[in-house]
């Protein structure tokens, strides 16, 4: 059996997101993110080392940006695929996207007129890397899929998405590739949460796979357990209080905002903290960890 697995980005480095699972002439790639770190930012203009047009399907473990910010140009550029993913992926993708789509149009007027004011030009068209108009392209695409219903995505190759407790609608993608009478199992991690968190289920436990690919951003160190993040905020808060100052939490990723205030709401129940009134100037939610 020939199997042929390509690593197309956030190798050797953290963002952008991409797989390309080959077998018996059918093409998935899974994830299409976008690059976020500054010294990698220009490869998000290059263009796709696989043609989009030869691609047979995306799969999107979760909708943070490092792994779906790229979709609206790969479908610009000619991919006329599926985008399978679950539900609440689809539905909070749409958004990032739109979102991200505004700030690249900014980023672009912004440079443009800059640039005219130093008088100089940068090395990059100051076209931004996609319109909104192009993210709204991308949302026809999506195919969205049920947690634990194997579905065939491409010819000879099956998917299955299990809970990944990363973020809502995040998944573990199980690959089955059949080729010749002979069938090989990947497992993509995508991003794993920790379990006992608020809001979101606890990842699944992964069956056996011939191949598993794990995203291992925070693989060299050890998370705080909840009780000592809400005991941190409980104590920030109340010395706050005491200083007779105000609070401000920049939370800069998705989901963060929403952990945060469940943690509040259970110390205001508990009477831990002081009643004071709360604001959440609704952040922008593109950043990915």
């Amino acid at each position: 059996m020939q199997l042929k697995l390509r690593f197309l980005g956030a190798a050797q480095n953290v963002t952008g997101s991409r797989h390309m699972l080959e077998a018996g002439g059918a093409r998935v790639l899974i994830d299409c993110g976008l690059y976020q770190e500054r010294e990698f930012k220009a490869r998000n203009w290059e263009p796709f080392v696989v043609a989009p047009d030869t691609i047979d399907a995306v799969l999107l473990t979760h909708a943070h940006l490092d792994h779906c910010g790229l979709l609206p140009k790969l479908v610009r550029d000619g991919f006329k695929g599926k985008i399978y993913c679950t539900d609440a992926t689809a539905e909070i993708a749409r958004i990032i996207l739109l979102d991200s789509a505004k700030i690249q149009e900014e980023d672009a007027r912004y440079k443009r007129k800059r640039h005219e004011k130093e008088g100089r030009k940068g090395p990059y068209p100051y076209d931004p890397l996609y319109t909104a108009g192009d993210a709204e392209n991308t949302f026809p695409h999506f195919s969205p899929v049920k947690y634990n219903k194997t579905i065939q995505v491409a010819p000879g190759i099956e998917a299955t998405f299990c809970e990944a407790g990363h973020v809502l609608g995040s998944s573990v993608i199980r690959i089955k590739a059949k080729t010749n009478g002979e069938e090989r199992t990947v497992l993509f991690s995508g991003d794993i949460g920790r379990p006992n968190r608020p809001i979101i289920h606890n990842p699944v436990h992964a069956r056996p796979a011939d191949y598993v690919l794990v995203e291992s951003t925070y693989g060299d160190r050890v998370h705080q357990e909840r009780h000592d993040i809400k005991k941190a905020i409980a104590e920030v808060i109340n010395a706050a209080k005491k200083a007779g100052g105000n609070i401000i939490v920049p939370s800069f990723a998705l989901e963060r905002s929403q952990d945060v205030l469940y943690y509040i709401n259970e110390l205001l129940l508990e009477n831990a903290i002081p009643h004071l009134t709360v604001f959440l100037d609704s952040p922008s939610c593109t950043t990915s960890k």
